[in-house]
């Protein structure tokens, strides 16, 4: 479903685009130079517009992606989302809310407060932005940036969880193996989940153990050799011989404390 979206997103943009003028944009700018063309495509009741991001130090910056305005106002409060697909998810990077805009980049924790910047919308050259938005989209720089990047989000996990690995080991004295059993693991659940973050606490739990017993540092030492994480439909870890198959699942909570418990019996 993502992949049609973006699909239709990119061959919408390209077709409407090629076929219509852009409208006069506006720029809005923060207060360490940040900044951010809005550039309307017509008719604007299609809702379809291109944005520029400069001076934010982010992977955005120079791109002219597609976009979709999401109108969410109510009686009582106007607000505008402007969305676009961004490693395959769907991104808000310009917000309005009550004529109050906030920019939204990817590496930044915090939302850029801009506003709108008279001298720069006057130097704005709409039909510039344009030719920019098409030679990116011609050369793949933004279907690459909008697809979803599934190599890449795994490798990410794995390094957060070799990095719980290798505390827990520490901890224990040990060398178990881990890993992230990515057949497991659709596309649609890496976009929705924090991975890493579910097959964590298979290891954390290990690593809380050593750190208050030395009984249980040698029983892991003796009894758990490998670890492997798995998504299914349930939490429901097993031991098989010595190594661990942790099966968790998008509704587990609590994972730690279940660790805890689970090893407690079965180790």
């Amino acid at each position: 479903m993502v992949a049609v979206f973006v699909t239709t997103l990119l061959l919408g943009a390209t077709s409407s685009l090629a076929a219509a003028p852009v409208e006069a944009g506006k720029v809005y700018s923060g207060s360490e130079g940040e900044e951010v063309a809005v550039v309307p495509l017509s008719p604007r009741s299609s809702k379809k517009y291109i944005l520029r991001v400069q001076g934010t130090g982010s992977e955005l910056d120079g791109k002219v992606m597609p976009f979709e305005l999401k109108d969410w106002s109510t009686n009582s409060t106007e607000q505008h989302n402007y969305v676009t697909q961004w490693q395959g998810r769907g991104y808000t990077v310009l917000y309005m809310r009550n004529s109050n805009y906030e920019l939204n980049v990817p590496g930044r924790a915090k939302e850029i407060r801009v506003s709108f910047d008279e001298k720069r919308t006057k130097a704005l050259n709409a039909e510039e932005v344009y030719k920019q938005h098409q030679k990116q989209q011609a050369d793949g720089t933004l279907t690459k940036l909008m697809a979803f990047d599934r190599k890449g989000e795994m490798a990410n996990h794995d390094k957060d969880y070799g990095a719980t690995l290798q505390e827990m080991n520490k901890s224990c004295g040990t060398s178990v193996a881990a890993s992230i059993d990515w057949s497991t693991i659709t596309d649609d659940q890496l976009k929705e989940l924090s991975i890493s973050s579910f097959c964590e606490p298979s290891l954390s739990a290990l690593k809380a153990l050593c750190d208050v017993s030395n009984v249980a540092k040698q029983t892991v030492k003796e009894k758990v050799k490998q670890v492997s994480c798995r998504l299914g439909a349930s939490l429901e870890p097993k031991f098989d011989a010595e190594r661990l198959i942790w099966t968790t699942s998008k509704d587990a909570s609590n994972q730690e404390t279940f660790a805890k418990k689970f090893y407690k019996t079965n180790l």
